[in-house]
């Protein structure tokens, strides 16, 4: 096990048909493993399938007019993705209201 950061930051190389599975609650830090076909890790609750993972980080991406994202916002997209079965979105920025 490490943590979901450093799993994501291989997240490029990794088999789109494998699934991460980490600690909840989720967050950067949480201990994280990845299992291909061999089935269901049983230590540690589903994350997400990797292929899902990817298309997470490139929505954040798309929706940010290609801007790069760190590790940090990797995982929280990911995350985001996991929890509400969406992508996350813009945050609007503060109109100073």
């Amino acid at each position: 096990m490490i943590p979901l950061i450093s799993l994501i930051a291989g997240l490029d190389g990794l088999d789109p048909a494998a699934v991460i599975y980490a600690a909840k609650p989720w967050s950067a830090a949480s201990m994280a493993v990845l299992c291909s076909g061999d089935g269901p890790s049983e230590v540690l609750p589903y994350l997400l399938e990797v292929e899902l993972a990817q298309d997470a980080v490139d929505a954040w991406s798309q929706w940010r007019a290609g801007q790069r994202p760190t590790e940090a916002e990797k995982c929280q997209a990911i995350i985001h993705y996991a929890e509400f079965d969406a992508f996350e979105p813009v945050e609007a920025p503060p109109t100073g209201r």
